[in-house]
């Protein structure tokens, strides 16, 4: 899938579709297989087309930024980005809805789940005939409302998407974020469910609930391990003071755009990278436009041409508060799962 794309929301809320439907079974004490299996199997199905709806509509408060390093093939492209006219961080959003503004966007999106729950209701009371449909309609829209906090956290999450450059470190957390999202309203909901008295399941609702907090935990750890990786990279320009560096940072932080191979050798390529060897670590922190570049000087007797050991893009103070803050939203939805995981055992 192509870093540019947003993040598709029809599995996200499909998931949370398919335990919301079999919990709402649960609070109506469904005993009959029919109806709860009808209920569980609509539901995610109408969620899932709510996803597809949303995906375009929600999601990429503007980046600073749309310069992009090449993946595996050698090469970089960089561009510059242009502010919003006006400031403001949603103007240049891809969502169509996100454009508009938070406010906007929150009402579109809460008229979008309360209609889902009505077209929903409606199908499932579409088996009793047009009075089914009419009282299923006024069910759907009462049974939407649990939907509209679980679905928001998600939906949250996804608006997030895309104010980094695309294939950096804070976007790849940030596409990360959205099924931290999922999993974790899918675990929290099915460990409240777990202790419903009409509880169809409850032993494997707990087993759901915990694999979820567990994909919770997994995606903490990779935040974690991207802030260490940031952590480690110099916070001024390893290269400064050398001739090389200062160029190609130049020209990089002007806007230029230059194609280099690994392993060339500097014949290409604009005549600052002509001046040090290969193109050597490209890292994209996502946010910010400061440039870093790290030049090696060569050891050996023969002076050759120096040796390009890293490019960074993007501002380091910046990144780490991105990935840090996601990493406590994270570290909150598991601590939530732990108060909660000891009540339900009681």
């Amino acid at each position: 899938m192509s870093p540019d794309a947003p993040v598709p929301l029809v599995f996200p809320c499909g998931a949370i579709g398919l335990v919301g439907g079999w919990i709402t079974a649960d609070v109506l004490e469904m005993d009959e297989l029919v109806p709860r299996f009808l209920l569980a199997g609509v539901t995610p199905i109408v969620a899932a087309l709510l996803g597809h709806y949303l995906t375009p509509r929600i999601g990429g408060v503007w980046g600073d930024g749309s310069m992009a390093f090449g993946a595996g093939d050698g090469s970089m492209a960089f561009g510059a980005g242009d502010a919003p006219a006006d400031g403001l961080p949603w103007v240049d959003a891809p969502g169509k809805w996100t454009r508009r503004g938070p406010f906007v966007a929150g009402v579109l999106a809460l008229w979008a789940i309360v209609v889902a729950g009505v077209v929903n209701g409606m199908t499932i009371g579409l088996v009793a005939g047009p009075a089914g449909m009419i009282v299923g309609a006024a069910f759907g829209a009462v049974f939407a409302l649990p939907f509209v906090p679980a679905l928001a956290v998600v939906l949250i999450a996804a608006n997030r998407v895309g104010r980094a450059r695309a294939g950096s470190i804070v976007a790849l957390s940030d596409r990360r974020a959205v099924w931290a999202a999922t999993a974790a309203v899918i675990a929290v909901a099915l460990q409240l469910g777990s202790g419903l008295a009409g509880a169809a399941a409850p032993d494997l609702g707990r087993l759901v609930a915990a694999m979820g907090f567990a994909v919770v935990a997994g995606l903490c750890a990779l935040d974690a391990m991207d802030i260490a990786r940031v952590l480690k990279l110099p916070r001024e320009r390893s290269g400064a003071g050398d001739e090389v560096a200062e160029r190609i940072a130049e020209e990089i932080e002007a806007g230029a755009t230059g194609v280099m191979a690994a392993g060339d050798d500097g014949a290409a390529g604009s005549a600052a990278w002509s001046g040090g060897k290969g193109t050597g670590e490209r890292i994209d922190l996502g946010l910010g436009d400061e440039v870093q570049v790290e030049v090696v000087r060569p050891t050996h007797a023969y002076r050759g041409a120096q040796q390009i050991a890293r490019v960074v893009r993007g501002n380091r103070e910046r990144a780490v508060a991105a990935l840090r803050a996601g990493l406590m939203r994270g570290a909150g939805a598991l601590a939530i799962g732990a108060a909660l995981w000891g009540e339900v055992w009681k």
